[in-house]
């Protein structure tokens, strides 16, 4: 059904009432920006009106939200959102004097601008002149918007609905605004209440937070603010917390600036990456990872507050932090609602965050070898691009005196090697058919099936990806020599 048509039955679907296109379309398109949300207000009854419209468009029907008359329908690529006046307005103006900032307080008549809307991939427009035609804009939201900056209707409103001073955040990291000083004075001394809201609510917001390239800039802010430590109130222990040598912040500061080297490197890894195409390639194909790629970065060095220790030379340590930090990882995860994809992504770089650094010292002397490249490669597997970028962004963020300042070009010649390897030796292994089965373990020794058969296995697979082993003699030849006895392949 074309777009035109749409619009036509949604009006005819209101019985003759008032229909109003609002909120983030109306911002976006005084923008200059496209639009696949369109926020539709009727004055009463819009659940039943987006029943009926999935009914007779076959879109896709989501209840949001029974008590607020609230419901969506997805169809074509667009999403069209139906709500009712807000708490009892009879107008328009009523209802967007409930909404939370100024330019998201904004309406025009469905009936006016349905004819001059126009699709351009990946969305709709309306051209500006015709918007601020019939623009309904009591609060100065236009302007606003000219002056880029987040303003609240009212500041009750937002402590009504207390997820809104976060999303002043998400806003000001998406549109790159300014937020008014009167919004940021309330989340200071109001910021406790977002403990209010549901942890996937908050999630929602932080995950757009960190898909942006403002990440950093944004989460310091967040913590200036006094949210961030609603949120993640584990922040407490690193504030204060230093760190000798390689660094020139204290671990919360290192951790907060290394999501703004994050977002340098998701934005140009080439700015650091001499063969850069694989890590391009694994971001395009993991867009969805990206704020998660971020949340690592900021949690890598969570562990190193319990950590911390000293040597009989005086030197500080944090031995096992990459540890604690993952099992901090996971905790945090819970509680802010993360999919179980999302938080072992997390919680794997998190713990194996060092171990680039590791292996940078058998690059120095010419490795690393083959065994610990494989080793590598078989617990983050093909996610490898990415602890790569997390161990460059830590690189980045720290600056103290005793950093070597090769280092950051060496964790991108480890990268080639790695990148190297792993086309070169895991790739072939997982597309070729074994040297040897289960069935040949079990003749070759007389057992019956057990966890012998399978350590026989990796270990010669294992052998096979180093290089030591090519063919089937070869392998049942070296496993006459190593089982069951030397099979370990840690």
């Amino acid at each position: 059904m074309e777009l035109k048509a749409l619009f036509q039955k949604i009006k005819f679907l209101s019985n003759e009432g008032a229909v109003f296109i609002a909120g983030g379309p109306i911002r976006d398109w005084l923008m200059g920006r496209s639009t696949n949300d369109i926020d539709l207000v009727v004055p009463k009854g819009a659940i039943a009106m987006a029943r009926a419209f999935s009914s007779e468009t076959g879109g896709a029907f989501v209840l949001l939200d029974e008590d607020e008359d609230v419901a969506r329908v997805v169809l074509d690529g667009f999403s069209f959102d139906f709500s009712g006046f807000r708490k009892g307005a009879l107008e328009i103006e009523q209802d967007l004097s409930h909404r939370d900032f100024t330019m998201n307080a904004m309406a025009v008549p469905l009936e006016e601008i349905a004819p001059k809307v126009a699709v351009v991939p990946p969305g709709l427009v309306v051209p500006k002149d015709v918007l601020t035609k019939y623009l309904i804009d009591p609060f100065d939201g236009q302007g606003d918007i000219e002056r880029r900056i987040i303003k609240a209707v009212s500041l009750s409103n937002l402590q009504e609905d207390p997820l809104r001073m976060l999303r002043a955040f998400r806003f000001k990291a998406i549109l790159d605004f300014s937020i008014h000083q009167r919004v940021l004075d309330l989340v200071k001394g109001k910021a406790l209440l977002l403990k209010s809201c549901a942890a996937e609510r908050i999630n929602y917001e932080l995950e757009r937070i960190m898909a942006t390239d403002q990440a950093g800039r944004v989460f310091k802010g967040l913590f200036e603010v006094g949210l961030l430590e609603v949120i993640i109130p584990e922040i407490r222990g690193l504030e204060g917390v230093e760190q000798p040598g390689f660094h020139h912040l204290d671990v919360l500061g290192h951790c907060l600036e290394t999501i703004s080297t994050m977002d340098i490197l998701v934005g140009d890894p080439c700015s650091k990456f001499s063969s850069c195409a694989p890590i391009k390639q694994w971001l395009k194909a993991n867009e969805h990872l990206i704020p998660y790629l971020k949340w690592a970065a900021f949690l890598h060095d969570f562990g190193k507050p319990s950590k911390k220790g000293m040597r009989e030379d005086g030197r500080v340590t944090f031995y096992n932090h990459d540890k604690k930090g993952a099992d901090m990882a996971v905790e945090i995860s819970r509680r802010l609602r993360w999919s179980r994809t999302a938080t072992l992504f997390v919680q794997t770089l998190v713990r194996m965050h060092m171990r680039p650094f590791h292996l940078l010292n058998d690059l120095r002397k010419g490795g690393p070898t083959k065994r610990a490249m494989r080793k590598l490669l078989e617990k983050i597997e093909s996610a490898y691009p990415a602890l790569f970028l997390l161990a460059m962004a830590d690189s980045m963020a720290g600056c103290g005196p005793m950093k070597p300042k090769e280092l950051d070009g060496q964790l991108s010649e480890l990268f080639d090697r790695i990148q190297d390897f792993y086309l070169k030796r895991l790739v072939p292994a997982s597309k070729a058919p074994p040297l040897v089965n289960g069935r040949d373990i079990m003749a070759l020794f007389s057992i019956g099936p057990g966890p012998l058969v399978g350590e026989a296995l990796r270990a010669v697979e294992a052998q096979r990806i180093e290089g030591v082993l090519k063919t089937r003699d070869e392998a049942i030849a070296w496993l006459k020599e190593h089982f069951p006895d030397e099979l370990s392949v840690s």
